[in-house]
């Protein structure tokens, strides 16, 4: 019985942090916050706007795709690397996308066949919105 009641308070404390964050979420965010993270191996500090990425030595692909974003890259050698980031017309960082050129599981990977403008090879991807990307490249 007492193991019951234990799993019970637990659940229902997991459930109300879970609902907390959610009705937290509900609110569309007005900005990524001072920084952004990625992590492998090391934590890099992802540029918050285009200017900071190109000073960075981010290279922009030249062409807003329509509900994405100008899409900024880093070569690693003479291939793209996986991470690439999504800014808006503004220039604020509105998502990440991890690439892959080998098969991934779909989903959560959408697989582009035909890849799509500034990136025009096959890969796999999957999106991180940090706002709704809908506007993605209307000034």
């Amino acid at each position: 019985m007492m193991n019951r009641v234990r799993f019970s308070l637990i659940l229902f404390s997991g459930l109300g942090l879970i609902l907390s964050a959610c009705s937290a979420l509900s609110a569309p965010p007005t900005s990524t916050g001072a920084d952004v993270f990625a992590t492998y191996g090391a934590f890099d500090r992802l540029p918050a706007t285009d200017e900071d990425a190109l000073a960075q030595g981010w290279i922009d692909t030249g062409e807003c795709v329509p509900q994405m974003g100008r899409h900024f890259i880093q070569m690693a050698g003479e291939q793209p690397g996986p991470l690439v980031l999504l800014f808006n017309p503004a220039g604020d960082l509105i998502g990440v996308e991890l690439e892959s050129l080998s098969e991934q599981p779909a989903p959560p990977w959408e697989h582009l066949e035909q890849g799509h403008p500034g990136m025009e090879f096959e890969h796999w991807t999957i999106h991180f919105w940090f706002s709704d990307p809908a506007d993605a490249c209307t000034a």
